[in-house]
């Protein structure tokens, strides 16, 4: 297409912007002109996008190469979603949209554009606000202007007010809901119906064979954030050919849990091991709410305060899962969303959890939704009875004082450039607690924040406060050995991840520790509830003079603690 027959085609559009947006037609024909290389670029052609705006439009995009940098400067070449438009026109009026409405940290930041009359203003005024990073933008605009007598087209006395072509909103996309209604998916109809005690069955994928496995020891992990999954190994005997055979990668495997029965999990890891004439199988299997959700991808993107509903009916679309409010939504607060979509369900899942504060227990489909599970449950970890092993872990090196946050390059800029443009400036957060915290006077930094999703400054504090965490960790994992203490059973309550128990370890020299902590872990085999569990008790962070009060109750509350129990015993 000659130079002359794109701007014949594109004219009369940017006439019709213009008497509605107040912008020079001259000068977004000369932008379009120019970043489209003429309408002959990959994008102009497969996406009508002539400014190379990202994201979707309409819920309509293209792929299209592009290069990206890390943190490290590291160039690489990934693909990026690009907007795609039925026409010239819907490209043209997203561009004024963009100076009308301005960035969403500052509705003003094209004010000088719109309504400017003088096209070589206009053009300043442009690079001015940082909309391209080349110095010498403006004056190619003005070159194109004059070279082909683009102020021509800002005679708009005759045009419409009403274009020819409709002027389309972009719609919010339609999220169906995805709160239980109380029908189940059906599952394999050949496992048993009554489960007397825990199995663990093999099904095709087609579910036609179904078969139990027996004799092996399971080695599952369940925590609050709903991903479980587990592993076994199998040794191949003539009793067990049928089985041991269907146990390929993506079979699917039905596991009798603690809490909830019949539970599907698909196969995702089988390691074939031979020794001498002995062949044995390890196989790792992953629970479908995290095998399903991984491979479902969200197109559509979100901007809006979202309650917690709205989020999970986004991240779950197009999926069999159904989730269930274990507490009144008015205590889940809404959250600030930019965005969110255009990642598959796991990693939305994952934002949920964190922007609304959330845990989720898995049933299957169902997804049970809390706003803290478990309860304070009358129960102790005792190491001179049933806890053989603890181990407590304090660690500083990942505490951090500070950060800085990189939200959204401004269109047309890159991180290559020396100097890049952001939506917002650059956000330095420190915490208010940095000086407690400081290493010979200096900060401790966490690596910056740098997201694409962020165009609001305020959206990226929040997340830098996330981020940034100047205490010491502290994790508990402790053994447990089930006691049949008939004593025991009469004032002992059972207890489940998200309950918080009592741990007590000591030894002749005083107590190791001692304190109230919340099982967010259990890593345990169902088929034998006589097993010992390993428990992991919540990852906190405490001010290194709390800890130091608290060890101090602790050791004047332990004579009464023992007093107290071995009375209890006797």
């Amino acid at each position: 297409m000659a130079n002359t027959d794109f701007i014949k085609e594109i004219a009369p559009d940017a006439q019709r912007v213009y008497k509605k947006y107040d912008i020079l037609a001259s000068l977004i024909i000369a932008q379009a002109c120019l970043e489209s290389a003429w309408g002959t670029s990959g994008l102009a052609q497969k996406g009508k996008n002539l400014f190379g705006i990202k994201g979707t439009y309409n819920g309509q995009y293209v792929l299209m190469w592009t290069t990206e940098y890390d943190r490290k400067g590291n160039a690489t070449r990934v693909q990026a979603k690009f907007r795609k438009y039925p026409s010239w026109y819907a490209s043209l009026q997203d561009l004024a949209k963009l100076y009308v409405n301005g960035t969403s940290w500052d509705p003003d930041h094209y004010k000088a554009i719109v309504g400017e009359k003088d096209y070589k203003k206009a053009t300043a005024a442009l690079v001015k606000a940082g909309y391209a990073t080349d110095p010498a933008y403006a004056t190619k605009l003005n070159n194109l202007i004059e070279t082909y007598n683009l102020t021509q087209y800002d005679s708009v006395d005759n045009i419409p007010v009403d274009p020819d072509q409709p002027d389309t909103p972009i719609p919010e996309p339609e999220f169906p809901s995805k709160e239980y209604d109380g029908k189940d998916i059906t599952l394999n109809q050949n496992l048993p119906s009554d489960v007397d005690f825990p199995q663990l069955h093999v099904s095709t994928k087609d579910g036609k064979s179904v078969v139990e496995i027996t004799g092996v020891s399971v080695d599952l992990t369940d925590d609050t954030t709903g991903k479980k999954s587990f592993t076994f190994t199998i040794t191949k005997t003539q009793e067990n050919g049928t089985e041991f055979d269907l146990l390929v990668n993506d079979n699917i495997l039905y596991l009798d849990e603690k809490k909830f029965n019949h539970q599907k999990y698909y196969i995702t890891d089988v390691e074939v091991r031979q020794e001498n004439n002995i062949l044995t199988k390890t196989v790792t299997a992953a629970h479908i709410f995290s095998v399903l959700l991984i491979n479902n991808y969200v197109n559509d993107t979100v901007t809006k305060k979202l309650k917690l509903r709205e989020a999970l009916d986004i991240a779950l679309k197009d999926t069999d899962f159904k989730y269930i409010l274990e507490a009144p939504e008015s205590e889940f607060p809404s959250a600030e969303q930019e965005n969110f979509g255009d990642k598959n369900s796991t990693e939305l899942m994952d934002e949920i959890i964190e922007d609304y504060g959330l845990e989720i227990d898995v049933d299957n489909y169902k997804i049970h939704v809390y706003k803290k599970m478990g309860k304070r449950v009358n129960f102790t970890l005792d190491s001179r009875y049933n806890m053989p092993g603890i181990s407590i872990k304090t660690n500083s090196q990942n505490s951090t004082t500070r950060a800085w946050g990189y939200g959204a390059l401004k269109k047309g800029s890159s991180t290559d450039d020396k100097n890049p443009q952001y939506e917002f400036e650059p956000v330095l957060y420190i915490h208010p607690d940095e000086k407690k915290f400081l290493i010979e006077g200096k900060p401790r930094w966490a690596e910056p924040i740098r997201d694409e999703r962020y165009k609001k400054a305020s959206s990226m504090i929040s997340a830098l406060k996330r981020h940034v965490n100047p205490y010491p960790e502290m994790t508990v994992e402790a053994d447990f050995q089930k006691i049949y203490e008939p004593k025991l059973l009469e004032i002992e309550q059972d207890f489940w991840k998200g309950d918080t128990i009592h741990v007590l370890a000591d030894t002749a020299d005083g107590i190791t520790f001692e304190d109230d902590v919340r099982l967010v872990s259990i890593q345990y085999n169902p088929l034998n509830p006589y097993s010992s569990p390993k428990l992991t008790f919540a990852n906190f962070r405490k001010d290194i003079q709390s800890i130091n009060v608290d060890q101090a109750k602790r050791l004047r509350d332990q004579k009464r603690y023992i007093d107290q129990l071995f009375k209890t015993l006797r």
